[in-house]
């Protein structure tokens, strides 16, 4: 029809033209289906994190409990196990999970720190002090617990309340002092809030 010789050097480059032209128009629509797919996946994966995110926000704004023992209640304490039996003054017996027991026992020592040199702080000023290495979720809740809610506080920290709080909380003796929580704490403040202590 077009009576073209496939042996001339002209019309063999055309050819090779017109198929690279055509491998890339393949390629490129192989591109962009591939991207395409990916996109979707990274979109369903971030939609996700943020809604385990927003699940987290709602669970932190939840008011927390903080139980104390008036002085007048006094127990005798007898281990098992898994839980914790405690016996009343008036003879009745009631069962209690571990972690209860450990906050009761730490909020009944909140009065041994200095809060008008150190600060006060409520659920509702309470930095994310997970942020400072070597605090966990739980030291998290026994710091609370102690009244300790803000990066502010800690940084107000002298060597007696270090020495006093991981005596209260149960930390390892020195590892606040090693992990420097209180110059954490003083530039986590300081890049929150955009001032020092």
């Amino acid at each position: 029809m077009f009576n073209l010789d496939p042996f001339s050097r002209g019309v063999a480059i055309t050819e090779i033209l017109i198929l690279l032209a055509f491998a890339a128009l393949v390629g490129y629509f192989l591109a962009r289906l591939i991207t395409n797919n990916r996109i979707s996946e990274l979109r369903a994966a971030l939609a996700d994190q943020e809604a385990a995110l927003d699940d987290c926000h709602r669970k932190r704004k939840a008011p927390q409990k903080v139980v104390m023992t008036p002085p007048s209640a006094k127990k005798t304490v007898e281990y098992t196990n898994v839980s914790v039996v405690a016996t009343t003054t008036n003879g009745s017996t009631k069962t209690e999970n571990d972690e209860e027991t450990i906050f009761r026992k730490i909020a009944s020592r909140a009065s041994e720190l200095n809060f008008s040199r150190i600060g006060y702080a409520t659920l509702n000023d309470a930095d994310d002090l997970k942020e400072i290495v070597g605090v966990g979720p739980f030291f998290e809740r026994k710091l609370h617990t102690l009244g300790i809610f803000s990066f502010r506080q800690l940084a107000n920290f002298t060597t007696e309340d270090v020495e006093k709080v991981s005596d209260i909380i149960e930390f390892f003796p020195d590892r606040i002092e090693r992990e420097d929580w209180v110059g954490q704490a003083k530039q986590l403040y300081k890049d929150k809030y955009g001032r020092e202590v």
